[in-house]
Order: structure tokens, then C-alpha cells, then sequence
């Protein structure tokens, strides 16, 4: 099984380019964030064999998932848990048998302090809530997408410049890791424990790409029994350098079947 996130920061100034990877990478399930669309074309994915799940929304929202299986049930925001309408434009999920696979795009939550940035810091807290209503950490469960938190000091390029910033603060880093010990596990800290200068994205100013300076904000998060599964996972680098391309790199997991 093979899993794709990105971050597109737009579906139509990225949509070439999600054709080509899934042409080329072939992904079970291929997880888009920030669409920044209410509706989605599914016609250009049915001609290369793939069905659309999208929550659309204006502006900078808007979560998906592509993948060539039919879901048996679909998630949407913090159903039936919380009643939160931009949570429905930033979660969406779906059962395919034993696998409940989402896409997430966590609020970014800028300034720090504002009203906006506690916002984030609930989503967190309540994301968590939902799943400990819904599932549990013996299934099959994977959520993939931005963050919008730096989990570590290595996963930042400078993190005495950048703490306390929007992002990679304390108050993120311990409502994501609360997240986490619900029973989840980083995918590439699994199998890459200590690895530095992995990142997911790089500011488009300073050449901040050309010289890595960037954030890890986004994940695959899985539980024990995909831990059990998972093969490698890895940062695309080759379509963040491409023109006019997203500020995030698609990340890949890959599993057993």
C-alpha cells in the first residue's frame, strides 16, 4: 500500500502535477490539502482509474482523498463528536475495509496568541477526542496531511531562531504530542529516529528551498498495526523544486500489504 500527502496551496495551479504522480507513483490513496475549492473536477481522475472524495471549501481550505478503492463510509470534520462547519472543510475520511485513511489540514493559527491560534491548539484537542469516540488504536487507522506544527527541534533548520514562532511553539508541540499518545506513531521517526533535515516546506522567499531551510509540518500518522506495515517513507523533493509549484513537498509512505 502506498500513501501520498501534499499540501497543494491550490488545486488548480497543482493539478498537472497531481495527474503526473499519480501516473508515475501510483498511490492506494493520494491525500490533498488546501484545495481552496468547493468542488473538485473528478472527471480528470476517473481517466487514470482514480474515484474523489472531497470536503471543498473557500479560500484556503479544502481536504481530499484520490484512490482507486470505494469507501464503505465517509468521515466528515469531527462527526458526530463536535459540531465545528470549518472542521468539515479540513477533515475528511473514509473506511476501505480494515483501513480508515484521512486527510487532515490543521488551522495554521497565526499570530501566536490570538484568538485564531487557540482555535488551533482546540483542533488538536478535540481531533484526538474524535478519535478515541470512533476508533481505537488497535485498528487500522492513518491520518495524513499538514499539521502545521514542528514536532521536534530537528525538524526545523534553526530552532533557536524559530521558537515561539507560529508553528513550532510549546503550546503546538504539546497539543500535537497529546495527539500522538492516543496511540499514534510519526511515520518517519519511526524509521528515521534522529535523521535532521528532513523537511516538508520552505518558505517560496530567501531561496529557502536551495538552501533547505525549512519545516517538517507534515505527516503520516499511523497506528500500532500499520506501524507493524510500514516499508519506508520519504520526502518528494523533485516536485518542490519544479516551477510554480506548491510551498510543501508531497511526503510517501509505503506499507505492506
Amino acid at each position: 500500500m502506498r500513501v501520498i500527502t501534499w499540501n497543494v496551496n491550490s488545486f488548480e495551479m497543482r493539478k498537472s502535477y497531481i495527474e503526473a504522480l499519480l501516473k508515475e507513483l501510483k498511490p492506494d490513496f493520494f491525500l490533498l490539502q488546501e484545495t481552496k475549492k468547493e468542488k473538485l473536477p473528478s472527471n480528470i481522475f476517473e481517466k487514470v482509474g482514480y474515484i474523489l472524495y472531497h470536503a471543498g471549501g473557500k479560500g484556503r481550505n479544502g481536504v481530499a482523498i484520490l484512490t482507486s478503492h470505494k469507501a464503505e463510509k465517509i468521515f466528515l470534520g469531527f462527526e458526530g463528536v463536535f459540531d465545528d462547519p470549518q472542521a468539515k472543510e479540513r477533515i475528511i475520511g473514509a473506511k476501505f475495509g480494515p483501513v480508515n485513511i484521512f486527510s487532515i489540514y490543521i488551522p495554521n493559527g497565526s499570530p501566536v496568541g490570538s484568538e485564531y491560534f487557540y482555535y488551533k491548539i482546540n483542533f488538536f484537542y478535540r481531533l484526538r477526542e474524535f478519535l478515541e469516540k470512533c476508533f481505537t488504536p488497535e485498528e487500522k487507522v492513518l491520518l495524513g496531511g499538514d499539521f502545521n506544527v514542528a514536532h521536534q527541534e530537528i525538524d526545523v533548520y534553526d530552532p533557536v531562531l524559530l521558537e515561539g514562532q507560529i508553528c513550532f511553539n510549546e503550546r503546538e508541540r504539546k497539543a500535537f504530542q497529546n495527539l500522538l499518545e492516543w496511540g499514534l506513531w510519526d511515520s518517519l521517526r519511526v524509521k528515521y529516529p534522529d535523521k535532521r533535515g528532513v523537511y516538508t516546506w520552505w518558505d517560496y522567499q530567501f531561496s529557502a528551498f536551495k538552501k533547505n531551510l525549512g519545516m517538517r509540518l507534515d505527516y503520516i500518522l499511523i497506528t500500532e498495526p500499520l506501524k507493524a506495515k510500514l516499508k519506508d517513507i520519504f520526502v518528494n523533493l523533485k516536485i518542490r523544486a519544479l516551477p510554480k509549484t506548491s510551498d510543501h513537498a508531497p511526503l510517501i509512505a509505503d506499507f505492506e500489504d
